[in-house]
């Protein structure tokens, strides 16, 4: 018994001889990957399912009979990992993701209440860039979960503006005016046009809506801010009146009835 029991604990050690140089040949291998983020996922991942197979595919060359341990490992690992673990599901929805090319890195999108520019996709989570700088790591899992929208490829995402303009002024002058502006915006997307609709009436005002595009949402702040500037400055130079209907004119009224400077 003991004869035969050696030259088969002869042949295990050198499965796990060759089932480790193989690991070091595919971590040396991984290591040539230029991008340091899916260097370091494959360098977690590779080695361990090298020598897995290797060790399982040296068994059975060996005379041991591993076909049955082997189908059994893989349907409950498959299975298991897949339906019961977060980590299976991300995994596969990130497979799904790049198979239904939702996304790449560099595009803006939003996912459910969130969005932002990929950055970088792992196997388990996507890197977003949100407006305010900040970064977000998204579960792949969500989306699959949640609709998702890519508005780099849809052209430019559409912002607004509400203009409300005093009194009784001249309508065809101020859309005149608003036109003009919109028409001239320098960073509006191309092939989308911007316009201005009239909006409604209210107590002490006219209302208008301006719309513009752009192609990055992670900056809708700062061009909302930035339309909103143009148009008043041009209505302003015309002799349109918006002054009374803006928060800076209501801020202004607050300061002058407390006593306080807002220029400060």
């Amino acid at each position: 018994m003991v004869a035969g029991v050696a030259p088969l604990l002869g042949r295990l050690m050198v499965v796990g001889i060759v089932a480790a140089i193989a690991s070091q040949i595919s971590r040396h291998m991984v290591g040539q990957i230029e991008d340091i983020r899916m260097r370091r996922q494959l360098l977690f991942f590779a080695p361990k399912v090298v020598w897995t197979f290797v060790a399982l595919i040296g068994m059975d060359l060996a005379g041991i009979d591993v076909s049955g341990a082997a189908a059994l490992l893989a349907a409950i690992g498959v299975t298991g990992t897949v339906v019961f673990t977060p980590v299976g599901q991300n995994y596969v929805a990130g497979a799904m993701t790049t198979i239904d090319n939702l996304f790449t890195e560099g595009e803006v999108i939003t996912v459910g209440d969130t969005f932002g520019r990929v950055m970088f996709q792992s196997v388990l989570r996507t890197e977003l860039e949100l407006p305010d700088g900040t970064k977000a790591w998204i579960p792949n899992a969500i989306f699959q979960e949640q609709e998702v929208f890519n508005h780099s490829r849809m052209g430019g995402y559409r912002i607004s503006v509400d203009v409300p303009l005093d009194g009784s002024p001249d309508r065809a002058l101020a859309v005149g005016v608003m036109e003009s502006v919109l028409h001239n915006l320098w960073w509006n997307a191309s092939e989308k046009p911007a316009y201005v609709v009239f909006d409604h009436v209210g107590g002490e005002a006219m209302f208008f809506k301006a719309y513009a595009w752009i192609e990055d949402r992670t900056t809708e702040p700062y061009y909302q801010g930035l339309l909103l500037t143009s148009l008043v400055d041009a209505l302003e130079e015309a002799g349109v009146s918006v002054g009374q209907t803006t928060n800076l004119s209501f801020a202004h009224l607050d300061a002058v009835a407390t006593g306080t400077d807002i220029t400060r």
